[in-house]
């Protein structure tokens, strides 16, 4: 009979330590999942609407760029991005988001 009485109590062991790693696991993710997420912030915020107000100025070509940029592959919305990020060059057009 001590064999079996030896049998339960591994068998109860073992449930207990698979118990204790799925909730360690489970406390990992949960930690993982809740930290903040970095995003790069631009060093000016208002680079964007004074470049446009800039590029506006300059008459009717601004709305053409608009239009061209608006029937490309990448659209507008990748172009607005790259000078968010102070990616595309003041030789290229003037980018106040370079500081």
């Amino acid at each position: 009979m001590s064999g079996i009485s030896r049998e339960a109590g591994s068998r109860s062991r073992r449930a207990v330590g698979r118990r204790v790693a799925a909730g360690l696991g489970a406390v990992t993710v949960a930690v993982v999942l809740a930290t903040p997420a970095v995003a790069a912030q631009p060093k000016n915020q208002a680079c964007l609407g004074e470049d446009i107000r800039s590029y506006a100025q300059g008459g009717a070509a601004f709305g053409g760029f608009v239009s061209g940029m608006a029937t490309t592959g990448g659209g507008i919305g990748t172009e607005i991005q790259a000078h968010l990020a102070g990616q595309i060059p003041d030789e290229v057009l003037p980018n106040s988001c370079n500081d």
